[in-house]
């Protein structure tokens, strides 16, 4: 009896420790303020499942107790902290507990920010995963702040992943970066391309004006907005589908850290530059950059950033942890995991160069294109979807093909856009018009006075007024589009509805929010570019910029001269080369030279520093001779030598001078805004070049024109020292800075983030592709239109001549007196 009670007794005395026990190890609550941005209002809690984004886990307090484990995908409406729920915990103990890892991230964006402006706006584009990458994603991420006017009652932020709805948010941070978190149902995500679509309404909180329009804003921030994995992510294999899937840093840049170790050898110049126009069009991205280094000084594990290493087998070892297998017998090339073991990097090796070189050839194999090949879109779905269809003339595409649906409307300024490319030979600025077939209907609430506006690259091209009123429905009215502000390479047309009605001037509180559509733009509207002239013409940075002429259509390679072969040189040739790659689909073979008089009078790209560059060149393309000196002087002058007699007769003439230049320039305004007429086509010759200098704020300069004998083209591109060199040309290879390359001079400045092009006044034309009777005569419609006082000569002297043999042909055959 007394064991029974003794072992009763034994037994409770352990039950009550192990209960307590069980107490001290229930997990913290997870705290999320380091995931939370700053200022941010506390949102409503709202009668929908949520969960917290998975961070990393927050220490215990007590030594025994154990880390938390993950929490149920459920769906989350904002970033504030939640304690998790006991029941779905379970305590560790301390001997076999183990810190998740930190959960893997994609950026969305291709960009630092994204600005969704006016009452309504989409942004649709696409990222790439790999097999492994889509069955681990599970949530995403958006971080945004909107203007202070914006109604968050009557605006909302959508977002779609493959046409499948994620997450919707009534629009509300106005007074700060707000974060919101999606969970993504499974099966949503897939191997391969991933379409993503971002929608916002948005609406004023007082004003019904069209003005008003103009201050609403949503921006969303690149850092802030991604796409998690689940841990224990596997890395991929393949090292064509390691850089597909890479996508951009927070940033919005695709940044490569080439590692080289035994860089210094000119035969290593060409493998290494078509091993990085390779990875930049692998990857798609819009803003790819190179830093060639010759060790791993930091790993590029960050998302967005990758280390490719590039050498002998010998080399690499002394660098590396360890070798691909093989490397010591063949050309090879691996992913490995990185040497902190936080990613994964490329590894391109062999026993020797000449296996290097065929293990990069290997390697670049899948983006070569032939020459001949007929292009039939330019690739912008990592940033704008659909990819940009080339259109050669005669081509009709329907909005549904250039990735607009159709769309109802309720405000009062619609604004759509797509995307065309135009080959590098485009020759039909001056005289061409292409139409735009529109399917749309506006309600009776329409009034006259709203109009429909057409921009072409951010310039009006056409505008037209809607003036019956009651509604209408339109069915193919043309709207013709003037083709002068288009250009070589990508372009961007936008349409624009500013619709007027009665309610916005009463303004009511309940007429900003109401559904009854004002506008639909149906898909079933087409875009229509009639035949124009194809005529290539040089110096033309622009169809560098757009197609990466003249050097993507070249079958020998180009002369590329370095004025030394280091890290920066390399990394500013790498740069302008990736994005000339890019928008030309597919490498630029180069051949490097060792002196700038080996290049001869073929095409050559020269990236050297200034005071590198040959004095025969800078004559030849236009520019300052001493620029090595003028770019940049020395600053420290003597005061006495600034000082100059000032007299008055010297002010009279600068004033009289000064008035008679104010007045020409003001006829010369005149001339362009009433009659279109400019400098250039008010003359017979061409116009004489001026040497162009930069301005002493500018870090870059790229600059074209013809070789010595005119049968080769050469593109310079220079900067003051070597290190604004490499830093300039990745500023030069962004999206929106390649964009307004053009004319023959192109200067960039850093710090001002400012641009100057000098557009060419005298112009050399390259024999045409087609030689048929049809295209020269849209090449002398184009050129007559562009040269008016040539063409109004040209017309005297027909009539003059048409006179004269009507008087002779009288005389001879008419009656005699």
């Amino acid at each position: 009896m007394i064991h029974c009670v003794l072992s009763l007794f034994l037994a409770a005395l352990l039950m009550g420790q192990f209960e307590l026990k069980r107490a001290e190890a229930q997990p913290a609550p997870f705290d999320m303020s380091p995931e939370r941005p700053p200022q941010l209002e506390p949102v409503p809690q709202l009668p929908r499942p949520r969960i917290v984004p998975p961070v990393s886990p927050v220490p215990a307090p007590a030594p025994d107790e154990a880390d938390a484990g993950p929490v149920e995908p459920t769906t989350e409406r904002t970033a504030e902290p939640q304690p998790a729920t006991p029941d779905r915990d379970k305590a560790v103990p301390p001997a076999t507990a183990a810190r998740t890892p930190e959960p893997a991230r994609r950026f969305l964006l291709s960009a630092e920010t994204l600005a969704l402006t006016g009452e309504f706006a989409r942004s649709s584009w696409a990222i790439y995963l790999t097999a492994e990458q889509a069955q681990a994603g599970h949530s995403v991420t958006l971080s945004y702040q909107n203007a202070i006017v914006v109604a968050p009652e009557t605006s909302s932020l959508t977002l779609f992943i493959n046409n499948r709805r994620i997450g919707e948010e009534n629009i509300s941070a106005s007074n700060g970066t707000k974060s919101i978190t999606w969970t993504i149902p499974d099966g949503v995500l897939r191997a391969g391309g991933n379409d993503l679509d971002l929608v916002v309404s948005q609406r004023h909180r007082t004003d019904c004006d069209i003005r008003s329009t103009y201050d609403l804003w949503t921006e969303v921030d690149g850092a802030g907005s991604y796409l998690e994995f689940r841990p224990y992510l596997k890395a991929t294999t393949s090292a064509v589908e390691a850089v597909q899937a890479l996508g951009a840093d927070a940033e919005g840049r695709t940044r490569f850290q080439m590692i080289v170790p035994s860089l210094g050898a000119l035969e290593q110049v060409a493998p290494l530059l078509r091993v990085s126009q390779a990875l930049a069009v692998m990857s798609g991205m819009p803003n790819p950059e190179f830093a060639f280094q010759p060790r791993i000084e930091a790993e590029a594990a960050s998302p967005g950033q990758m280390t490719v290493a590039i050498g002998t087998a010998a080399d690499l070892e002394e660098i590396l942890t360890g070798l691909p297998p093989g490397a010591e017998a063949g050309p090879v090339t691996s992913v490995l995991p990185s040497t902190d073991g936080t990613g994964s990097m490329i590894v391109i090796t062999g026993p020797t160069w000449s296996d290097v070189g065929r293990a990069i050839d290997t390697f670049s194999a899948p983006v070569l294109r032939p020459l001949t090949a007929r292009r039939e879109s330019l690739t912008t779905d990592r940033w704008h979807r659909p990819n940009a269809r080339f259109v050669f003339g005669g081509e009709r595409l329907s909005l549904s093909e250039l990735g607009i649906p159709s769309t109802e409307f309720s405000g009062r300024r619609f604004r759509s856009s797509f995307n065309i490319a135009l080959p590098s030979d485009f020759y039909a600025g001056a005289y061409g018009e292409a139409v735009l077939y529109l399917d749309a209907a506006y309600s009776g609430s329409v009034t006259a006075g709203s109009q429909i506006n057409i921009y072409v690259n951010g310039n009006i091209a056409s505008t037209v007024p809607i003036t019956e009123e009651g509604g209408g429905i339109l069915r193919q009215a043309p709207i013709r589009i003037t083709m002068r502000h288009l250009r070589p390479g990508l372009n961007r047309i936008d349409m624009e509805a500013v619709l007027i009605a009665e309610a916005d001037a009463i303004c009511a509180p309940t007429s900003d929010s109401s559904p009854e559509p004002r506008f639909a733009l149906f898909d079933s509207s087409s875009f229509y570019v009639p035949k124009y002239a194809r005529l290539g013409q040089t110096p033309n940075l622009a169809g560098l910029s757009g197609t990466g002429f003249p050097y993507s259509r070249q079958e020998q390679p180009t002369a590329l001269f370095l004025d030394r072969i280091r890290e920066e040189t390399l990394s500013a040739a790498a740069n302008i080369l990736g994005k000339m790659a890019q928008v030309a689909g597919t490498p630029i073979a180069v051949e490097p030279v060792s002196a700038a008089n080996a290049v001869g009078a073929r095409h050559a790209i020269f990236v050297a520093r200034a005071d590198q560059i040959p004095a025969n060149v800078l004559a030849q393309l236009n520019l300052n001779q001493e620029l090595a000196s003028s770019w940049r002087p020395a600053t420290d002058q003597d005061l006495s030598s600034m000082d100059s007699p000032v007299s008055l007769d010297d002010w009279r003439e600068r004033m009289e001078g000064g008035t008679v230049a104010q007045r020409i320039s003001a006829a010369r305004a005149w001339l362009r805004e009433k009659l279109d007429f400019t400098e250039g086509a008010l003359r017979f010759l061409p116009g004489s070049e001026t040497a162009f200098t930069p301005e002493m704020e500018d870090d870059l300069l790229l600059a074209q024109g013809p070789a010595l004998n005119g049968a080769g083209i050469w593109t310079v591109l220079t900067a003051p020292e070597t290190q604004d060199l490499a830093l300039a040309s990745g500023e030069l290879v962004r999206q929106d800075i390649w964009q307004q390359v053009e004319g023959r001079a192109f200067s960039y400045s850093r710090a001002r983030n400012e641009v100057r092009a000098v557009e060419a006044r005298n112009l050399s034309f390259l024999a045409p592709v087609d030689n048929t009777f049809s295209n020269y005569r849209l090449i002398a419609a184009n050129w007559l239109s562009t040269n008016l006082l040539s063409y109004a000569a040209a017309i005297v002297i027909l009539s003059c001549l048409l006179g004269l043999t009507t008087a002779s042909l009288l005389r001879w055959l008419g009656r005699q007196q």
